[in-house]
């Protein structure tokens, strides 16, 4: 993982995002969404939005951005906000619960989402 040193500045992430936002084909809703991960996954990093978000937008936004794991920070302070990363955390492996290996009964969509 990149440190906070090696991540994109505001103004770098920025240009990146206008070449995407101009560059884009497809639905604007995936737009918006893809978009948005970016600039509150500058806050919450990168394993946040991988949460609270779909594969499907995940890897879209992979796809227009390059891989978020090395764009966005992985757990800034505005991660520990997340209600769903503090319970993933405690019951389970991240990754086990990303790739479906665990019940996600434990923590349904709904409360994946908070912030707190």
């Amino acid at each position: 993982m990149k440190t906070n040193d090696e991540l994109m500045n505001d103004k770098e992430l920025m240009i990146k995002i206008d070449e995407v936002t101009t560059k884009f084909n497809g639905q604007f809703d995936d737009l918006t969404a893809i978009v948005g991960m970016v600039m509150v996954g500058r806050l919450y990093g990168w394993r946040v939005v991988r949460l609270v978000n779909s594969r499907r937008h995940w890897m879209l936004a992979c796809k227009k951005f390059g891989d978020l794991k090395l764009l966005l920070p992985e757990r800034p302070d505005l991660a520990d906000k997340s209600v769903g990363l503090r319970v993933v955390e405690t019951v389970s492996d991240y990754w086990d619960f990303i790739n479906g290996a665990v019940s996600r009964d434990v923590l349904p969509l709904h409360e994946r989402k908070k912030i707190a």
